[in-house]
């Protein structure tokens, strides 16, 4: 299968530079779209608790919420299709994600090291993690990956042509970044580094207009810290904060999160060079004395680097899907330092490409359904939560002809599920509530009437809502998606009359 195809040189580079990288990696994309949008939108059962959270979070559209900045709801907001495409529409802003992702990758890549650089790059972002099976986690580190790839290609063409244009595009792109995840930072980082390492960019920290980005994204920050202001600075403080290290255990987890973060963004574009004969590691650590290598290291390495001087400075231990959003710079950086090795083996590139793709989804799949087979299924894709979400607009039909307007849950992982299902979606609060359900909120649903979704293993929602009508609660049975576990999440749902009224007779 012919992935690639040789796009020739654009006489208008920056008109058509999109219409080159579709042109040449047009196949590689629809079958990514294949594995990754099309058969997991239509075969999955539930989606990551991550991406639940950020889409039931849609009911009220702020600029920030408890936990993370709001680009993410705001763009699930945008695509969201509650009832049978929920799913569909949730990954189709997934496969968005993904293909700007990789045409930043293809287009920094290209300009640091040519046209091998950038099908080389392309390949080990496609064949990685994160254009996979993580790309079924919609959340704040996969929607992080475009700014991150964006940010370093408008910063490499700005420390190359000191353009304004291309000063503004940086600035937007680190805005919207923020808004995303502030770990935007960490792509930051080896655009610094290039510009103290590269003699010719060291000028950029002595001209005015550089500083000009910066101005940018606080500008387009703006609304978002007048939130934070507003309420104490909680997403804020959340990441700073989320994860102490104040025991030596705790570094050593810490390391060990490093450790298994680095293996997730750099195992598989390893692989994928060690199968085109090139010694990653060695070059990747020798001295370069070709300033394009060079450039290559720099940025594969400073994120790496930066996100390690961070977790020690601010003292928080790190997280393995923390180096997530790192994916772009790896598959850029060596990308371009194996680019001569691309250009010998162009046909066995796209066999490449071809064959980590597939195994990469038979891997994801052959997870899954082991799991469910030993009966350890996995809640976020393998628990069939459509007919929960029938069940629960039924109790409620059953009592009230308006639409329902809020569901209380135990716990998030099954329980706010019904949302990806019903049409009138309802505000979803947390029992005993998060900082996201205020007691607003909460009024919100003692006053409109609720269903609760109860699952054994969390909290007893009845003793926080005495009116609840315990005694015409129903079982729930939530079965596995091969239906081997008929019974696996068990647990009820109850009704809650709206303000004034009283439970139905039995």
């Amino acid at each position: 299968m012919t992935v690639f195809h040789q796009a020739e040189p654009p006489s208008a580079p920056h008109k058509t530079a999109l219409m080159s990288f579709f042109k040449e990696a047009a196949g590689l994309l629809a079958f990514n779209a294949l594995l990754w949008w099309l058969i997991p939108g239509l075969v999955l059962g539930n989606l990551h608790v991550d991406t639940l959270e950020a889409a039931f979070w849609t009911h009220d559209l702020a600029f920030g919420y408890w936990k993370h900045p709001p680009l993410l709801t705001w763009l699930i907001d945008l695509v969201f299709v509650p009832g049978p495409l929920s799913i569909l529409s949730i990954l189709f802003l997934s496969q968005i994600i993904t293909i700007s992702t990789a045409f930043f990758i293809w287009k920094t890549a290209s300009e640091i090291g040519g046209q091998n650089a950038s099908r080389l790059a392309l390949v080990l972002f496609l064949t990685s993690p994160l254009a996979s099976f993580y790309a079924l986690q919609v959340n704040h580190n996969t929607v992080l990956a475009p700014f991150i790839a964006a940010t370093l290609y408008f910063g490499h063409r700005y420390l190359e042509t000191r353009s304004l244009k291309s000063n503004v595009a940086l600035g937007i792109a680190i805005g919207l970044g923020l808004l995303a995840k502030y770990e935007i930072i960490f792509a930051l980082i080896p655009l610094i580094a290039l510009a103290l390492t590269i003699p010719r960019y060291r000028s950029a920290f002595f001209q005015i207009k550089s500083y000009g980005a910066l101005l940018i994204a606080l500008l387009i920050l703006a609304p978002h810290l007048q939130w934070l202001s507003n309420h104490d600075w909680p997403s804020f403080k959340r990441a700073t904060d989320s994860a102490p290290m104040t025991t030596k255990l705790d570094l050593l987890e810490s390391l060990w999160g490093f450790f298994w973060g680095l293996i997730t963004v750099i195992a598989t574009p390893l692989l994928a060079l060690a199968a085109l004969n090139i010694n990653a590691l060695k070059r990747l650590w020798d001295r370069q004395k070709n300033e394009t290598q060079k450039i290559g290291q720099i940025i594969v390495l400073a994120p790496l680097l930066g996100l390690i001087a961070a977790s020690l400075i601010t003292g928080q231990f790190v997280k393995a899907l923390w180096l997530l959003p790192l994916g772009p710079a790896i598959a850029i950086g060596l990308g371009v330092i194996g680019s001569d090795a691309a250009q010998k083996a162009s046909t066995k590139l796209n066999k490449i490409a071809f064959t980590g793709m597939t195994a990469l989804f038979g891997l994801f799949w052959i997870y899954l359904s082991l799991g469910d087979l030993i009966a350890r299924p996995h809640e976020a894709f393998f628990s069939n939560t459509a007919p929960l979400a029938k069940q629960v607009q039924k109790l409620w039909s059953a009592h009230q002809t308006k639409p329902l307007s809020c569901l209380l849950i135990n716990e998030q992982k099954i329980g706010a599920s019904p949302y990806l299902w019903l049409p009138s979606k309802p505000l979803v609060l947390e029992m005993p509530a998060t900082p996201w359900g205020t007691k607003e909120h909460i009024a919100d649903c003692e006053k409109s009437g609720a269903i609760v979704v109860s699952l054994d293993e969390g909290a007893n929602v009845a003793k926080l809502f005495p009116r609840l009508c315990v005694k015409i609660s129903e079982p729930i049975k939530i079965a596995s998606l091969l239906g081997r576990n008929a019974d696996f999440w068990p647990g009820h749902i109850a009704y809650l009359p709206p303000d004034g009224e009283d439970c139905p007779q039995e």
